[in-house]
């Protein structure tokens, strides 16, 4: 298990990035706003049900490579901090300029809807290069193995999104045309996202273990 306070990083972290749009956010807000909580649940569902091939992927994958090269560990940390600032100041773009977030999605019926989520998150190559650069942000060798964090990191991550994922399908379903009238509601959650990403790899970058400990 992760220490408590990079747990509780990474749950508001994870948190954050949930708030942004993107496409299974577009898939969900889009389901719910057309044709229900239902469908849009149906949607979320597949996303999660992603991480079934996600999660083995990257944990089991780079826990074996980082046990054998603490050195590499610590450079994909670095990297993934720049990858943060990356996502951040896109962001932060994106809510300057102010561009829509939501795409149009065709909707018709409930058949394959499930499938639709799971494969627009599983051949999403961000969603898996983000949990490369992720999880071994908030690992420390000193308390664990590493595979073991991130395998709680890395379901931890997944279950909020579902939770998150339900919160939209139903809030969508209600305030259809509340979100059509507001805008403003996706330029704050980039800024949030934005603010979020930064600051965290501030925190990692100026706090990463030196390489070779443990």
């Amino acid at each position: 298990m992760p220490s408590l306070h990079l747990f509780l990083l990474f749950l508001t972290a994870s948190l954050a990035l949930n708030l942004t749009p993107g496409p299974d956010m577009a898939l969900t807000l889009t389901r719910g706003m057309t044709q229900g909580f239902k469908v849009a649940w149906l949607s979320v569902l597949g996303t999660f049900a992603a991480g079934a091939v996600q999660i083995p992927l990257v944990v089991f994958g780079l826990a074996g490579v980082f046990r054998e090269s603490p050195m590499l560990f610590e450079s994909v940390k670095i990297a993934g901090a720049l990858y943060l600032v990356y996502l951040g100041v896109r962001a932060l773009r994106r809510s300057l300029q102010g561009k829509e977030s939501i795409a149009t999605v065709a909707t018709r019926g409930e058949q394959g809807v499930f499938w639709q989520g799971l494969f627009t998150n599983l051949l999403n190559p961000k969603v898996f290069l983000f949990l490369v650069a992720f999880l071994p942000q908030f690992a420390d060798p000193a308390v664990g193995p590493v595979w073991q964090q991130m395998l709680v990191l890395a379901v931890s991550s997944k279950v909020l999104g579902l939770l998150n994922g339900t919160c939209f399908a139903y809030g969508a379903s209600r305030i259809r045309h509340w979100l059509g009238r507001n805008p403003w509601f996706l330029r704050l959650q980039d800024s949030i996202l934005g603010v979020a990403m930064l600051g965290i790899a501030g925190y990692i970058f100026f706090n990463r273990t030196p390489a070779g400990r443990g």
